[in-house]
């Protein structure tokens, strides 16, 4: 069997660019629970990933990239009806910044498209990302990653990698109280270098934003995830897909 790790970034009204409507996700879900599938934690899927667990066929893992706050007004309730868990890979930056603004003044939810967020982004953190009192209410559904610092966008700092990751992995470990292992490459990019320098600094596992299959075979270096859109349909055919090795391989030729 693969385990599907799925990668979502927003939840709004509407879809969009990586974008599901919260009709679709809630679509989504509900065939998850209604279907018997087991989300994972991360503590899960690592373990199963070094084959030091076993799980049951039908097993998914729920991820979201960044820290948008559209996670907690509208990813969360949904997961939280369906007793579903998920993980964010957080960019600590983002998170800093937003909870700092609305210690100051609390700011109104923001529910921009992603190229609206973008721009607004250095100017309103505090509406557009996650903040650490909602991440702590987020926490019986929700698990908590690394995405780095700064996720290559210089909003709030520009630092070499390494220190970058560092600064990261230092926050997750104030505010959330354990030492990562867990790292999300801020669009998937990464080299031979950032992968050293990750290890150095204790990381174990990585999640890419490649198609593939993930299968117990202690190779923790390149975590595939499929970036979800649409509605139950989609999710069905590609659970089908990428949860058996034979049936990838058939449909990545014709895929090709």
């Amino acid at each position: 069997m693969s385990v599907v790790v799925l990668m979502y970034h927003h939840v709004l009204k509407d879809s969009g660019f990586i974008a599901s409507s919260v009709n679709e996700f809630k679509e989504q879900m509900s065939f998850l629970a209604k279907n018997g599938y087991k989300a994972l934690t991360p503590s899960e899927f690592l373990a199963y990933k070094k084959g030091e667990l076993k799980l049951p066929k039908k097993s998914v893992f729920i991820t979201f990239d960044d820290g948008w706050r559209d996670n907690f007004y509208y990813a969360y309730p949904i997961l939280k009806e369906f007793g579903l868990k998920a993980t964010i890979f957080l960019v600590t930056s983002w998170i800093e910044k937003a909870s700092e603004q609305n210690a100051l003044n609390r700011a109104d939810f923001t529910p921009l498209t992603h190229k609206e967020a973008k721009k607004m982004a250095p100017e309103n953190p505090g509406g557009l990302f996650l903040n650490w009192d909602e991440i702590e209410k987020m926490s019986d559904i929700f698990s908590f990653h690394s995405h780095t610092n700064a996720h290559n966008d210089d909003y709030f700092s520009s630092l070499p990698f390494k220190e970058d990751l560092q600064i990261c992995k230092n926050i997750i470990k104030k505010r959330l109280g354990f030492d990562d292992k867990h790292l999300c490459w801020p669009r998937g990019e990464y080299d031979e270098t950032r992968l050293k320098e990750a290890k150095e600094l204790g990381y174990e596992i990585f999640y890419t934003t490649k198609r593939g299959v993930n299968l117990a075979d202690k190779k923790l270096e390149e975590t595939r995830r499929i970036a979800a859109k649409k509605g139950a349909w989609w999710l069905k055919k590609s659970l089908f897909i990428y949860s058996n090795e034979s049936v990838y391989q058939i449909y990545s030729k014709f895929k090709d």
